[in-house]
């Protein structure tokens, strides 16, 4: 008997299923660009007071962009979320995420606070500048949500990347360097 793991295929097999949500997330947008992260789904600039205020300009951002049909819905989705444990990361950035029947489609959206925005517990204990939301429909397989949480927590390990994304003020050029790691 051959108790050996066989890491590489195990690898080559991760990587395949994370390529397959990908092409799941492109085809959840009905063919939209190979972007999974559209310029549109950025926001820059902004100036909100708390995680609160945050959550609530990406719930109704999702419904104005038709990936969500219920505003407060999804806000209480996100809450709930983070009533299970905070989303927020370190340096400056939180992956808010919700599974909720009123979510549409798949999608990415991108909100980057000027300041920062305080009431989110994070490792670190500083203001949340760039929450990177992930919105899944309840129809999603299972893993669908998992395997996105894991590049984009993955991707914020990487000291070079959120450099490049904090630097950025740009929605085209944010999009852009999401898109590139993510993708």
């Amino acid at each position: 008997m051959n108790d050996s793991i066989d890491i590489a295929g195990a690898t080559s097999s991760l990587a395949e299923k994370a390529q397959s949500a990908l092409a799941g997330l492109r085809a959840d947008r009905g063919g939209e660009a190979d972007a999974l992260v559209p310029e549109g789904h950025v926001f820059c600039g902004l100036a909100l007071g708390d995680r609160d205020d945050m959550l609530r300009f990406l719930s109704e951002q999702a419904v104005s962009l038709g990936l969500a049909r219920d505003a407060e819905a999804l806000m209480q989705a996100f809450l709930k979320r983070e009533a299970e444990g905070t989303t927020g990361m370190m340096d400056g950035f939180a992956i808010p995420h919700a599974k909720s029947a009123t979510i549409e489609r798949t999608a990415v959206l991108i909100a980057k606070d000027r300041v920062g925005v305080t009431g989110w517990d994070t490792m670190d204990e500083l203001p949340v500048r760039i929450a990177i939301a992930l919105l899944i429909p309840d129809t999603a397989d299972g893993t669908t949500h998992l395997r996105l949480l894991s590049q984009v927590a993955e991707a914020l390990m990487d000291e070079a990347f959120r450099d490049q994304v904090k630097s950025c003020d740009d929605p085209a050029g944010l999009a852009a360097a999401i898109n590139a790691r993510l993708m």
